[in-house]
């Protein structure tokens, strides 16, 4: 094992600020699924040790290059904060107990109050899960992250993910912040559309048997929904409308692993579109197959 040692991924961006966490109790912050995983910070994450670099027996060319945790996320940040202009507000991770799995979010104010620009990251340190990110958005007042872009972007651990990283980067915030926020605006019209009980039990019953959330995550959906209407939890989040269920929804997703997160949120955006268009109710509500794009990058220099 080696130190952890932070490779620039763009050298032409500027270094965007470190953000501090966000100032909530730490079970609203959305962590890694695991029954071992604690919240972490960056300086946390900075200090774990980097895996040594593999090489093929017989070729003698690199079979596994991990990429440092500090390196992807400072490449990250400094790429979403040179197209919006401005530094992040907060970032927040989770690691599993051997360090070898990580989770962030990184969010940036939007033009809606209330809301941030959210890029979310995974990679690991076993081979489990390659360098991905995606971006979305999140209510700074429970950082519940909707991460409803039509696909995520992948690398793998090969002999150019440093150049891939930064290629990869740069077309995921130069061609993801219009449709997001395009996303965002639409969420915040859901306030409109009415959502009794029964209508927002239809919804889950709906969104459960697509696959799309589990048992236990319609329950805790329907616990979310419950206690913002009792005046438990978020205001903001009790209000008889589609708006509301969809927090309630993707507050579950705090429960879910890293590596069905993306998945998690994309499709309860999907299914959640297409129950607005027909004004709230799930039961008449025309929802196509869910298929989320990976869109991954080849190192086309990586040996068989």
């Amino acid at each position: 094992m080696q130190p952890q040692s932070i490779e620039r991924l763009n050298t032409d961006l500027n270094r965007a600020r470190v953000a501090p966490p966000p100032e909530l109790k730490s079970k609203q912050i959305c962590l890694i699924g695991a029954p071992d995983a604690y919240r972490a910070t960056y300086d946390d994450v900075c200090q774990i040790e980097v895996p040594e670099t593999t090489y093929r027996e017989k070729s003698g060319n690199v079979s596994y290059q991990p990429v440092p945790y500090a390196s992807f996320i400072d490449g990250a940040r400094d790429s979403m904060a040179a197209v919006l202009d401005r530094d992040p507000s907060f970032e927040t991770y989770a690691l599993n107990k051997s360090g070898t799995q990580l989770f962030g979010m990184i969010g940036f104010e939007s033009e809606i109050p209330g809301l941030a620009l959210t890029l979310a990251l995974r990679s690991s340190y076993d081979k489990s899960i390659a360098n991905q990110a995606g971006i979305g958005h999140a209510p700074f007042i429970c950082a519940n992250g909707c991460f409803s872009a039509d696909h995520m972007i992948s690398a793998k651990h090969t002999t150019n993910v440093f150049s891939t990283l930064g290629k990869m980067l740069d077309e995921l915030t130069n061609e993801s912040i219009t449709p997001v926020l395009e996303r965002v605006r639409m969420i915040e019209e859901w306030r409109d559309i009415p959502m009794t009980n029964d209508l927002f039990f239809a919804y889950l019953g709906v969104l459960t048997g697509r696959r799309l959330l589990k048992i236990n995550e319609m329950s805790a959906g329907l616990k979310y929904w419950d206690a913002c209407h009792n005046g438990e939890l978020h205001d903001d989040h009790g209000g008889n409308n589609l708006f509301s269920a969809y927090q309630a929804v993707t507050a579950t997703g705090q429960r879910t692993a890293p590596i069905n997160r993306f998945r998690h949120y994309a499709g309860i955006d999907h299914a959640t579109k297409a129950i607005a268009m027909s004004g709230g109710s799930a039961q008449d509500a025309y929802i196509p197959e869910f298929n989320l794009e990976v869109r991954e990058y080849i190192d086309v220099g990586e040996a068989k």
